[in-house]
């Protein structure tokens, strides 16, 4: 059987395989993880809210992954649960995943490890409990780790060879994955510094064409094929939050941004002492990192007794792996992350991108390929068993036993069920932030005034005198997603206003519907006037 045969069906393997389970869990069990369902819900309001703009995608989260759903849910009005399950979401997510197999399967035998090996390698990736988990489940990981595992590879093949091709290629992956996480801001910083590593240490550039000096030239050229993409893209970003949310850094400081949702958690003990403690947020940075460790120390296993440790590529490969815990480990001491164990699950991918390279460096390609496929089997068992412990990975635990979310969710589909059937006709203004649940979910999207509307924040002002005919409010909680409604009305969720009325209580009483009522004050001014 030809490669490019072999590819296609490890393609379509992977993606049935994900997208069965993914199916399952959304659609079926009706649980999706909170963040995927958010993504899924940014690109519904592009196509189904009361005021339709590509804007309403949101300037908080890089877009691409829900730029990729708008395509499934164009569909939605004929499959509801493209929106509604989150379904869009889980084909959003195996497709890159499937994607992601295919290219290692690939990048293996470029790097001359054979048909077999490169199989068998990219199954033990694709089915590695954690990595299994991010493709059927939604979430932006998928589509991360595909555009890190594709830029490192071809970051590998210009190491390997000098064509500038692949730098065009590793270049534009690392703007797509800035597109899909931030993540790779500091994992673009560690490419480019390996670039320099490259050029100055690695490369046998003659004396006759200048020495050092020419080398920097040769750098300036590199960065300028390599970071190009990913730079424009980044201002490209901070220019749309600029022009369209009058703030720049709006995704980095608003009230919707990881900043401000991580604030409560200075007034948890535990992670207070974290943020305080540089040398406590180490440790458990490294802690967690350990765990996906595993490749990592067999490269390190196989160059040591190679006697290849001390090499240039080799420091290559600790700016890589050193890159995206050193960001989590910044984001903890300023009080800015909630340190899930999937935050530092990257090293794992970034590792597998490297293996197919350090065996075709090493002498014995045979006996290194069946420790490579050994180590991705501990790896998949240390994973596996990381993740069925609620200690240790509750997030996913908590996704994988239909922990609380479960019910929460259940509960929001009951909510919008309650006020199609009730309220029908009715404008209800709400946050999409916390509603997103609720709005995916109802026939009838066009009668919300969320967020995005472009009238939400005027309108917030004086619901009364812009046709709101209801307040729909979720219970402020340490921890839930922020509203910004109770962030203008603090008191109004417990104890109404008078020109709020309750008239519903919904979710055990976590969620609240106020009907809108001219205040007295206003109807007086309107009639001095």
């Amino acid at each position: 059987m030809t490669e490019k045969k072999m590819a296609a069906l490890l393609f379509l393997g992977v993606f049935a395989a994900e997208f069965a389970v993914g199916f399952y869990y959304s659609y079926v069990l009706g649980y999706m993880h909170s963040d995927a369902m958010s993504r899924v819900a940014n690109a519904y309001y592009v196509l189904f809210s009361r005021d339709p703009h590509l804007a309403a995608i949101g300037f908080v989260w890089p877009p691409l992954p829900s730029m990729v759903e708008l395509a499934f849910l164009v569909f939605s009005p004929l499959i509801p649960a493209l929106a509604s399950a989150g379904v869009a979401g889980v084909l959003m997510s195996s497709l890159f995943a499937a994607a992601t197999s295919s290219y290692l399967f690939y990048a293996g035998c470029r790097f001359g490890l054979g048909k077999g090996p490169s199989l068998a390698f990219s199954l033990l990736y694709a089915f590695n409990p954690l990595i299994f988990y991010f493709g059927f489940t939604g979430l932006s990981d998928a589509p991360f780790n595909f555009f890190l595992i594709y830029m490192i590879i071809q970051f590998l093949f210009w190491l390997d060879n000098d064509e500038p091709g692949h730098l065009i290629k590793a270049g534009f992956s690392m703007a797509m994955a800035f597109w899909t996480r931030y993540e790779a801001v500091p994992l673009g910083v560690a490419v480019a510094a390996g670039s320099v590593v490259a050029i100055l240490f690695m490369r046998s550039y003659s004396q006759l064409q200048g020495g050092i000096r020419y080398r920097f030239r040769v750098i300036e050229g590199t960065w300028c094929i390599l970071l190009a993409p990913a730079v424009y893209s980044g201002l490209m970003w901070i220019g749309f939050n600029y022009i369209i949310m009058d703030n720049s850094l709006y995704f980095l400081n608003s009230e919707y941004s990881n900043l401000a949702q991580a604030s409560p958690l200075s007034e948890d003990q535990r992670f207070a002492e974290l943020f305080a403690n540089p040398l406590k947020s180490l440790s458990l940075v490294v802690q967690k990192t350990s765990y996906f460790s595993i490749p990592f120390l067999l490269v390190c296993l196989i160059r040591l007794m190679e006697k290849r440790l001390f090499r240039w590529d080799m420091l290559i490969l600790i700016l890589l792996f050193a890159s995206i815990p050193a960001l989590q480990w910044l984001m903890l001491l300023k009080g800015a992350s909630f340190a899930w164990f999937r935050y530092f699950m990257y090293v794992l991918p970034l590792t597998v991108a490297w293996i197919p390279y350090e065996i075709s460096k090493t002498k014995y390609k045979k006996t290194m390929v069946s420790i490579a496929m050994a180590a991705m089997v501990m790896s998949a068992g240390v994973l596996g068993y990381a993740i069925s412990d609620p200690e240790i990975a509750p997030d996913e635990h908590t996704t994988l036993t239909l922990g609380l979310y479960y019910e929460t969710q259940k509960q929001e589909k009951q909510i919008a069920k309650d006020l199609d059937k009730h309220y029908p006709d009715k404008t209800i203004m709400m946050d999409s932030a916390s509603a997103y649940t609720i709005i995916v979910n109802t026939k009838y999207p066009k009668r919300f005034l969320i967020t995005s509307d472009r009238t939400f924040r005027k309108s917030m002002s004086e619901p009364w005198r812009h046709g709101v005919d209801y307040i729909l409010l979720p219970k402020p909680s340490p921890g839930a997603p922020r509203s910004t409604i109770n962030s203008v009305y603090p008191n109004l969720f417990q104890h109404g206003a008078d020109w709020a009325q309750l008239v519903q209580e919904y979710a055990n009483g976590n969620w609240r519907l106020y009907k809108i009522i001219e205040p007295e004050s206003s109807r007086n001014r309107g009639g001095n006037t």
